[in-house]
Protein backbone atom coordinates (compact mmCIF):
# COMPACT_ATOMS: atom_id res chain seq x y z
CA UNK A 1 0.00 0.00 0.00
CA UNK A 2 2.88 2.38 0.83
CA UNK A 3 4.42 1.68 -2.58
CA UNK A 4 1.14 2.58 -4.29
CA UNK A 5 0.90 5.86 -2.38
CA UNK A 6 4.52 6.68 -3.25
CA UNK A 7 3.87 5.97 -6.94
CA UNK A 8 0.77 8.17 -6.92
CA UNK A 9 2.72 10.99 -5.24
CA UNK A 10 5.50 10.79 -7.84
CA UNK A 11 2.94 10.75 -10.65
CA UNK A 12 1.20 13.82 -9.23
CA UNK A 13 4.48 15.77 -8.92
CA UNK A 14 5.49 14.74 -12.46
CA UNK A 15 2.13 15.89 -13.82
CA UNK A 16 2.49 19.20 -11.98
CA UNK A 17 5.96 19.80 -13.44
CA UNK A 18 4.83 18.94 -16.97
CA UNK A 19 1.82 21.20 -16.51
CA UNK A 20 4.15 24.14 -15.75
CA UNK A 21 5.93 24.04 -19.08
CA UNK A 22 4.65 26.23 -21.87
CA UNK A 23 5.78 27.10 -25.36
CA UNK A 24 4.84 29.63 -28.04
CA UNK A 25 6.20 29.83 -31.57
CA UNK A 26 5.32 31.88 -34.61
CA UNK A 27 6.44 34.72 -36.85
CA UNK A 28 6.68 38.30 -35.60
CA UNK A 29 7.24 41.56 -37.51
CA UNK A 30 10.17 43.67 -36.31
CA UNK A 31 11.98 46.87 -37.26
CA UNK A 32 15.80 46.88 -37.13
CA UNK A 33 16.92 49.54 -34.62
CA UNK A 34 20.67 48.99 -34.38
CA UNK A 35 23.38 46.64 -35.64
CA UNK A 36 26.01 45.98 -32.98
CA UNK A 37 29.56 44.76 -33.69
CA UNK A 38 31.10 41.66 -32.13
CA UNK A 39 32.52 42.27 -28.65
CA UNK A 40 34.71 40.70 -25.95
CA UNK A 41 33.12 39.47 -22.74
CA UNK A 42 35.02 37.56 -20.08
CA UNK A 43 37.70 36.52 -22.57
CA UNK A 44 35.14 35.28 -25.09
CA UNK A 45 34.21 36.92 -28.39
CA UNK A 46 30.46 37.42 -28.69
CA UNK A 47 28.96 37.66 -32.21
CA UNK A 48 27.50 40.75 -33.87
CA UNK A 49 23.83 41.20 -33.05
CA UNK A 50 20.79 43.23 -34.09
CA UNK A 51 18.47 45.21 -31.78
CA UNK A 52 14.82 44.94 -32.81
CA UNK A 53 11.49 46.56 -32.04
CA UNK A 54 8.19 44.74 -32.51
CA UNK A 55 6.39 46.31 -35.50
CA UNK A 56 2.90 44.87 -34.98
CA UNK A 57 0.34 44.27 -32.26
CA UNK A 58 1.65 41.97 -29.53
CA UNK A 59 0.70 38.43 -30.67
CA UNK A 60 -1.66 36.57 -28.34
CA UNK A 61 0.09 34.03 -26.16
CA UNK A 62 3.51 35.63 -26.66
CA UNK A 63 5.10 36.87 -23.44
CA UNK A 64 6.63 40.33 -23.51
CA UNK A 65 10.02 40.02 -25.22
CA UNK A 66 12.60 41.49 -22.86
CA UNK A 67 15.64 40.97 -25.07
CA UNK A 68 14.72 42.28 -28.51
CA UNK A 69 17.94 41.09 -30.13
CA UNK A 70 19.16 38.32 -32.41
CA UNK A 71 22.57 37.35 -33.73
CA UNK A 72 23.45 39.01 -37.05
CA UNK A 73 23.83 35.59 -38.70
CA UNK A 74 20.04 35.15 -38.33
CA UNK A 75 19.42 37.93 -40.92
CA UNK A 76 19.89 38.16 -44.69
CA UNK A 77 23.15 39.70 -45.86
CA UNK A 78 23.08 43.49 -46.20
CA UNK A 79 20.52 44.11 -43.44
CA UNK A 80 20.49 47.75 -42.28
CA UNK A 81 18.93 49.99 -39.65
CA UNK A 82 15.30 50.77 -40.50
CA UNK A 83 14.69 47.53 -42.40
CA UNK A 84 11.44 45.68 -41.67
CA UNK A 85 11.86 41.97 -41.06
CA UNK A 86 9.81 38.91 -40.18
CA UNK A 87 11.44 36.60 -37.64
CA UNK A 88 10.62 33.20 -36.26
CA UNK A 89 10.20 33.51 -32.51
CA UNK A 90 10.12 30.65 -30.03
CA UNK A 91 9.43 31.13 -26.35
CA UNK A 92 9.47 28.43 -23.72
CA UNK A 93 9.24 28.22 -19.98
CA UNK A 94 10.06 24.66 -19.03
CA UNK A 95 9.37 25.25 -15.36
CA UNK A 96 8.18 28.16 -13.33
CA UNK A 97 10.35 26.84 -10.50
CA UNK A 98 13.76 27.56 -12.08
CA UNK A 99 13.56 31.35 -11.58
CA UNK A 100 14.97 31.88 -15.08
CA UNK A 101 11.71 32.98 -16.61
CA UNK A 102 10.72 32.69 -20.23
CA UNK A 103 13.51 31.89 -22.71
CA UNK A 104 13.12 33.63 -26.10
CA UNK A 105 14.91 32.66 -29.32
CA UNK A 106 14.61 35.05 -32.28
CA UNK A 107 15.60 33.94 -35.80
CA UNK A 108 15.96 33.17 -38.56
CA UNK A 109 14.69 36.42 -40.07
CA UNK A 110 13.86 37.62 -43.58
CA UNK A 111 13.08 40.99 -45.14
CA UNK A 112 9.40 41.96 -45.33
Amino acid sequence: MKALKACLAILAVGTLLVGCSSEWSGEVDFKVLKINPAYESMGETKPSYVNLEIDQEQPGGLEQINKNAADLDQFPEGIKVGDLVVCSVRQSDQSGFDQEGVQTVVGPCRLR
